[in-house]
C-alpha cells in the first residue's frame, strides 16, 4: 500500500494530557483496607471515558492479588456516568484465593453513588495446549493514515459536541484499516480493523500492559455495531452509553507494539448494540477478546452538549 499524505495535526484546545494520564492514572490513594481512591485528571469531557473506569477497576482488584497472578478475565457493568471533576472510590472484595486462581469484586463509586461494578479472575502462568482463530488478512499499520490526521482533515464534519472526545490528545495511536466514516449513514458491514499502540514507551510487567489494553479496548467497539443499522455515530439524535464490558486475556503482549483490533457486531436489538473484538500481535498471536453491549437509542429531540 502506498503511503498517504497526512495533514499536519495541530495541538487540540482540550486539556487532556496523555503523558500525565499515563503516569497518574493508577496512582491510587489508600483510604482503608482494600479501599482505593483515584484523583480526577484534566479532561475536556463531561463524563468519564468508560475505558478509564475499566482500567482503574482492574488495577484496584490487582492490587489485592499476589504478584504471580495476572488477570485472565474481567467483566464490568456500568451503573451511571462518572463526572470528570470528582475522584472515584474503589472498594475491593476478596472472593477466593486458591493456588492457581484468585477472584475479586470491586464497587466503583463517586460521592457515594454507584458508577460501576466489576469482577475479575487472576491466574498464575501455566503451560497448556493451545489453538486460536487466525488473524484477519489486512494491511499492516505502515502507510496507514493515523486517526488524528484524518480527524484534522475532516474537522468540519465532526460535530462540536464530539470533538472533546475524538480530537483530544490520546494515549494511543490508532490507524484505521478501512475508511474512517464520519457522518455518512449508509449501511455497511459490521466489520472494522484498527491498528493501535501506546504513543510512548511502556515499561513494566505484563499487568501494566494489560491495564492499558483494557483502557484502549472501549474505543471503536460500540460504533462498529451502528454500521449495519445505517446510523451515523455523529447523529445528533443518537444517545449512546456503554452498558457492560468484558475482556479475556489469552497471551502476553506489549501495548507499545502494534496490535490489530478486529471488530465485529453480531446483533443489535432493544435499542442495544453488541460489539466484539479480537486483538492480535503483528505475528498473528491472539492476545485478548473483548465484548461490549451499549445503548443506541434514537431520540425525538437533538442532543446538546458534549458526549
Amino acid at each position: 500500500m502506498t503511503a498517504q499524505v497526512t495533514a499536519p495535526v495541530q495541538l487540540p484546545p482540550f486539556p487532556d494530557d496523555p503523558d500525565l494520564e499515563r503516569e497518574a492514572l493508577f496512582r491510587f490513594d489508600v483510604t482503608g483496607p482494600d479501599r482505593f481512591r483515584s484523583p480526577p485528571l484534566p479532561s475536556g469531557l463531561l463524563r468519564l471515558y468508560g475505558g478509564m473506569i475499566v482500567a482503574q477497576a482492574l488495577e484496584a482488584m490487582r492490587l489485592t492479588v499476589p504478584a504471580e497472578k495476572d488477570v485472565h478475565a474481567l467483566h464490568l457493568f456500568y451503573q451511571r456516568a462518572g463526572m470528570t471533576d470528582r475522584p472515584l472510590d474503589f472498594a475491593v472484595e476478596r472472593d477466593t484465593d486458591g493456588r492457581s486462581f484468585a477472584q475479586r469484586r470491586v464497587a466503583v463509586t463517586q460521592d457515594g453513588t454507584p458508577v460501576a461494578y466489576a469482577m475479575g479472575s487472576f491466574q498464575v502462568a501455566e503451560a497448556g495446549a493451545s489453538q486460536q482463530e487466525a488473524m484477519p488478512d489486512v494491511p499492516g499499520p505502515d502507510g496507514l493514515e493515523p486517526l488524528p490526521s484524518i480527524l484534522a482533515r475532516r474537522l468540519e464534519d465532526v460535530p462540536a459536541r464530539h470533538r472533546p472526545f475524538w480530537c483530544r490528545r490520546q494515549q494511543f495511536e490508532w490507524r484505521p484499516v478501512e475508511d474512517f466514516v464520519i457522518g455518512d449513514a449508509a449501511p455497511r458491514p459490521a466489520r472494522r480493523h484498527f491498528w493501535l499502540r501506546a504513543n510512548a514507551r511502556v515499561e513494566g510487567p505484563l499487568h501494566v500492559h494489560q491495564r492499558l489494553l483494557a483502557y484502549a479496548s472501549d474505543t471503536h467497539i460500540m460504533q462498529t455495531g451502528l454500521r449495519p443499522l445505517g446510523i451515523a455515530w455523529t447523529d445528533d439524535h443518537l444517545q449512546t452509553s456503554s452498558l457492560d464490558h468484558a475482556i479475556w486475556f489469552h497471551n502476553p503482549f506489549r501495548i507499545d507494539d502494534w496490535l490489530l483490533y478486529a471488530l465485529d457486531s453480531p446483533v443489535a436489538s432493544g435499542a442495544r448494540v453488541m460489539g466484539t473484538g479480537m486483538l492480535f500481535t503483528r505475528d498473528g498471536t491472539l492476545v485478548a477478546t473483548v465484548a461490549q453491549q451499549g445503548l443506541a437509542r434514537i431520540l425525538e429531540s437533538r442532543r446538546e452538549g458534549k458526549i
